[in-house]
């Protein structure tokens, strides 16, 4: 009688903690090669609304070596960055257009923001810091009248052990 109570005791206690660890309510993060697609893909979509508004419109797309970022020696992430300035800068708004860029990733799962225009105060430029908690990405939408470039969509993954 005594093993079979300390089998359920046992028993408990893992259903416990499987329970718990597995219902923390943070999703395990992607693979690094699938945040990076999505990031690219994500990425790609917010900067194809820059096209016909901008001149010199560049774009990096998490296919280059890893930049210097805060992960520390053992640990890498990925990134996409475009940036281009207003063709007519008289005729934009950092505002709408950054409320733009916001709008097309929310609707790819961007729903936790994290900085926006109440955080900055500053007349002329828009800043939005959206987040995708099930793929643990980052955009940041930036933009401005003045110093060029004008506008700047920065994407990024978590940090990832170079192992991954």
């Amino acid at each position: 009688m005594r093993l079979g109570a300390s089998s359920r005791v046992v028993a408990a206690a893992l259903v416990c903690f499987a329970v718990l660890t597995g219902c923390s309510g943070e999703p395990e993060p992607p693979p690094l090669a699938e945040a990076t697609k999505k990031l690219v893909s994500d990425g790609d979509a917010v900067a194809s609304w820059l096209e016909a508004r901008m001149t010199e419109l560049t774009k990096e797309r998490a296919d280059g070596p890893d930049r210097n970022s805060s992960c520390g020696p053992d640990k890498e992430r990925r990134f996409y960055i475009a940036k281009g300035d207003f063709a007519d800068s008289s005729k934009e708004s950092p505002v709408n257009l950054v409320g733009l860029l916001k709008t097309e990733l929310v609707s790819r799962g961007y729903h936790n923001e994290v900085v926006d225009n109440l955080d900055l105060w500053e007349d002329d430029t828009s800043v939005a810091v959206l987040v995708n908690s099930e793929s643990r990405l980052t955009f940041i939408l930036f933009a401005r009248l003045e110093p060029k470039p004008n506008v700047a969509i920065i994407g990024k993954t978590e940090c990832y052990s170079r192992s991954d």
